[in-house]
């Protein structure tokens, strides 16, 4: 109770000082507008900031208006330079990791304001983006060997819809459903304001955290995979057991340092958005992994694989899967971009603060180095997916591995 009395004289206290922004802009007389600020508990020094020519206060509000297109353009023109003068010192900049300078209202350096809205988009495309891809993969294989049957038919109309989905129109569907109707999860978002009252954890550390978390449970994961991989009995049970007592430690420091209530918190908040993001990638890579592994079953190799009396799933996950994986692989990178516009989307329709709502902030406002940052970090991660690919690529199958002796001959 008294923190929420704190917040709501600090609240009062904000509020004051903005009618104190809004009467020094407006030109009123100072000494009118000093008497009912001091009387209301504003301290006088910050009343003498806010009412001062050329004071703190004067330029935030001053600067609040909107900028027009060609101010916006010759704020980030250098003057006296060539267009390619002007390209190449950009270029330097941006390798140097100088952004530039905000045009908002806030200001600040363009690569902090990345910073702060990064950990919320990652936060939400990493485990959104993977999840809808092994998903796809995973039910692809399944419908593939299962075909004319009604899941192959549910499968195939299901995965259409979503991935021919409008984003926002999705997004509204999934609230309406889960968020008004049911009540079950919140989605207005990542946080609770009333669960971080009095809280002196950072929010974008909580995120981090989270994010460094799924990592090393990912990463672990995969190794367990692949040292179970020999394994002929209870394979299943020692992954389940092995991997439970991985999420346990995992989860063992955010118990003890009494973050983990927080945590959920924004876990509870982040499952519509995730599951909405999840439910408009794998429709693509579920049809993708159909066709080809239907085209692989028809090759040769497989009848002979049949014939020697293996198991239909040893048959499918052995030997068919991987040879059906590359293809998909490679056009679930070049669909990448779609998939990042439509994470960005979800933040806009979900109210996250994220990369996405500074997208379209700085649009409005014309921030142009703001946009260009935000598409550059687009562009780079696009790029380091395409080398992650084609180390995957090259690692996965042997017809790609170039060794010594062949390059030699």
């Amino acid at each position: 109770m008294v923190a929420l009395l704190d917040e709501a004289a600090v609240m009062e206290e904000n509020v004051a000082l903005e009618e104190a922004a809004i009467r020094a802009a407006s030109g009123e007389s100072t000494a009118a507008a000093d008497a009912p600020l001091e009387s209301e508990g504003v301290p006088p020094e910050a009343v003498s900031q806010l009412t001062q020519p050329g004071s703190q206060g004067e330029p935030a509000v001053a600067s609040s208006a909107p900028i027009s297109y060609e101010q916006g353009v010759e704020a980030i023109r250098p003057p006296d330079l060539s267009v390619l003068r002007r390209f190449l010192q950009w270029l330097l900049a941006f390798f140097s990791g100088d952004l530039g300078e905000s045009l908002g209202p806030a200001g600040g350096k363009v690569i902090d304001i990345l910073k702060t809205r990064l950990p919320t988009t990652l936060l939400l495309l990493l485990p959104g983006t993977t999840l809808g891809l092994l998903f796809g993969l995973w039910l692809g294989k399944r419908v593939a060997w299962r075909r004319r049957s009604w899941v192959d038919w549910a499968a195939t109309v299901g995965g259409t819809a979503f991935y021919t989905a409008f984003p926002p129109w999705l997004a509204f569907i999934m609230v309406a459903i889960f968020a008004v109707n049911l009540r079950w999860f919140p989605v207005d978002r990542l946080r609770n304001p009333l669960a971080w009252v009095g809280v002196e954890a950072d929010f974008n550390q909580m995120l981090v955290g989270i994010l460094q978390t799924a990592g090393v449970a990912l990463l672990a994961y995969l190794l367990l995979w692949q040292l179970t991989r020999g394994m002929r009995w209870n394979r299943r049970r020692v992954r389940a057991l092995v991997g439970g007592l991985i999420l346990i430690l995992l989860g063992l420091p955010w118990i003890v340092s009494g973050n983990g209530p927080l945590a959920l918190d924004i876990l509870n908040h982040l499952v519509v958005p995730m599951a909405t993001l999840i439910l408009l990638s794998f429709g693509e890579t579920m049809l993708i992994m159909r066709a080809t592994m239907a085209e692989v079953m028809d090759e040769g190799y497989v009848t002979q694989v049949k014939a020697m009396g293996y198991s239909d799933a040893r048959v499918r996950d052995r030997h068919v899967a991987p040879v059906a994986t590359l293809p998909v692989l490679t056009r679930f990178i070049v669909h990448l971009p779609f998939v990042i516009a439509g994470s960005f989307f979800l933040e806009h329709a979900f109210n996250l603060e994220g990369v996405g709502m500074l997208l379209v902030q700085a649009a409005n406002q014309i921030d142009f180095p703001v946009v260009l940052g935000v598409l550059s970090l687009v562009g780079l991660g696009i790029l380091l997916a395409h080398v992650g690919l084609d180390v995957v690529t090259a690692w996965s199958d042997p017809r790609l591995r170039v060794t010594t002796q062949s390059g030699a001959g």
